[in-house]
């Protein structure tokens, strides 16, 4: 199962490399971040996965559109709500005042 969240930023600023900074500088209780950037893929995308939890999150910006594409992956019937909801939560209450909207996709 895969689940798409899309979080508009209010400014041009990446709102990736906010929440990446804020990860690595400012250790979270449930979050880790995984890779920043791997040489093989294209820039502008992180890996975050949860403590304890099934599954990660593939982070990347649109810098066109303004918007962090944030997509919920895992495997073996495991359900990535637990660790979106984490992240969602984290988002909201360390970024929410740079975000204009956020939809959640099934896909």
């Amino acid at each position: 199962m895969q689940i798409q969240l899309q979080a508009f930023s209010r400014k041009k600023e990446s709102l990736r490399k906010a929440v990446m900074d804020d990860l690595v500088n400012r250790e979270h209780e449930v979050l880790v971040v995984k890779q920043v950037q791997n040489p093989e893929r294209k820039p502008g995308w992180s890996k975050v996965c949860g403590k304890g939890m099934p599954g990660a999150l593939n982070i990347e910006w649109d810098a066109s559109a303004h918007m962090l594409l944030v997509r919920a992956i895992t495997r073996g019937g495991n359900t990535p709500r637990k660790l979106l909801g984490v992240f969602l939560d984290y988002l909201i209450e360390r970024h929410g005042r740079k975000i204009a909207s956020i939809n959640i996709q099934l896909r």
